[in-house]
């Protein structure tokens, strides 16, 4: 914590903040926070002033939206600022404020366990776990990467007996999304393409990140024709 504060220039306690809210990537081993050093250079380089974080329904209706395939319902005032954002802004420039859609957190588990993990009806698949279904060519190994409702995470945890790990040694990770926002998830086997994207664009293998980035900008693109 008092690494990264230094690094960003805030208190340890500011970093714990964006950390429980999602915003910093992390895994807590022991009574210890582990952060991903790549993230918190990511976090410096970000500019703050492009606007407030967006609620985890909103960011959640914006990223359906730019997936062109947001039916819910939504405040008509709400669904033209979203759009207004993705037309003015992009994908990739709100990224930043896109973080409170859910909290990733690494786990360990034996590798023929992960797909049984992917096959569990509480998970929604994303990153290389859905890089099939969008047609990304890329091939998922013996790993797992999904969105869960946080009342779901600890008996998924302990039903495919997963262990904390450190992100160099995960092969499985859960993006935690808050209840409040799950309801827009329901019954959905994979993330909507623009998650998948943003969380393939942050992988650390440069093949899925490249696509990831692609797909984004594909999706951008939509929005300014």
């Amino acid at each position: 914590m008092r690494e990264a504060a230094g690094i960003l220039g805030v208190t340890p306690g500011r970093v714990r903040a964006l950390v429980t809210s999602g915003y910093l990537p992390a895994s807590k081993i022991s009574d210890r926070w582990l952060l991903e050093h790549g993230a918190v250079v990511r976090r410096q380089h970000e500019d703050p002033a492009r606007g407030r974080p967006f609620t985890p329904r909103n960011a959640w209706a914006l990223l359906m939206l730019a997936s062109g395939e947001f039916s819910g319902e939504l405040n008509p005032s709400v669904r033209s600022r979203l759009k207004r954002a993705l037309r003015q802004e992009g994908l990739e420039r709100l990224r930043p404020r896109l973080g409170g859609r859910a909290r990733a957190l690494p786990y360990r588990t034996h590798p023929g366990e992960a797909p049984y993990l992917l096959e569990d009806p509480l998970l929604v698949r994303s990153g290389i776990s859905a890089a099939a279904e969008q047609g990304l060519g890329l091939v998922s190994g013996r790993e797992a990467d999904g969105y869960i409702a946080a009342n779901d995470l600890e008996m998924f945890v302990k039903n495919h007996a997963l262990a904390p790990a450190v992100q160099a040694e995960a092969n499985v990770r859960l993006r935690v999304v808050p209840d409040e926002a799950w309801p827009l998830l329901v019954s959905r086997i994979v993330a909507p393409k623009a998650a998948v994207a943003l969380d393939l664009s942050e992988d650390p293998d440069a093949r899925s990140a490249q696509a990831g980035r692609q797909v984004l900008r594909e999706l951008d693109q939509t929005w300014k024709e």
